[in-house]
This record gives structure tokens, C-alpha cells and sequence, in this order.
């Protein structure tokens, strides 16, 4: 079990490492977006439960669900495969598929 978790984790790292530096600013970014609500729900709960004798954390978890919910995933995947560009010509190939797919000739991106 402990090889598997390791296993994970060493090709978790390889993946990370093979993406373009603005995926990963996305990526990472998110994900430090997430931990610092959790650590600040965290903290604040303890201060409510030390202190104040009593807990009301219903806004803040309604934030957290918010972020980590499958629209806000799906909104960042999507910022994150926009900003593939595998050519390097500035111009994410998205759009470059998509310009060329309506037929126009001419790159408006540039």
C-alpha cells in the first residue's frame, strides 16, 4: 500500500514537471487558494472556540464548497488548457484551432 502511495506520488510529480510554467502558475496558484481557506477556516473556528464559546463558520464553509466545487474545477481546467501553446508562437492553440476551423484566414490574436 505504502509503494502504491509512493508510486502516486513520484508520477504526480513527473506530471507537474512536464507542464508549461503558465499551466502550473494556474494549477499551483488554485491549490494555494485552497489551502490557505482551509487553514483560515481552521483558525478561525479555533479562535471562535477559544474565545467567543461559539462556533458559526456557515459563511465561510459555503465559501470553501464554493471553490472546491466542480464548477469552479472545471472554470480553472478550462483557464489552464487555454494556455497551451505547444508551438510557442504567444497564441494559445485553441484559438488558433478555432480561428482556422471558421475558416479565417487571417489570426486575429496577433
Amino acid at each position: 500500500m505504502l509503494e502504491k502511495i509512493k508510486n502516486l506520488i513520484v508520477s504526480a510529480r513527473n506530471k507537474v514537471a512536464s507542464m508549461s510554467p503558465k499551466i502550473m502558475a494556474v494549477i499551483v496558484g488554485y491549490f494555494i487558494a485552497v489551502v490557505l481557506l482551509v487553514l483560515t477556516y481552521y483558525a478561525a473556528w479555533m479562535y471562535m472556540w477559544l474565545w467567543l464559546d461559539k462556533i458559526v463558520m456557515s459563511d465561510l464553509l459555503a465559501l470553501i464548497r464554493e471553490i472546491t466545487g466542480p464548477a469552479m474545477v472545471a472554470f480553472v481546467t478550462f483557464i489552464a488548457t487555454s494556455l497551451v501553446d505547444k508551438d510557442g508562437d504567444g497564441v494559445p492553440d485553441k484559438f488558433e484551432q478555432e480561428a482556422e476551423n471558421n475558416g479565417d484566414k487571417k489570426n486575429h490574436f496577433r
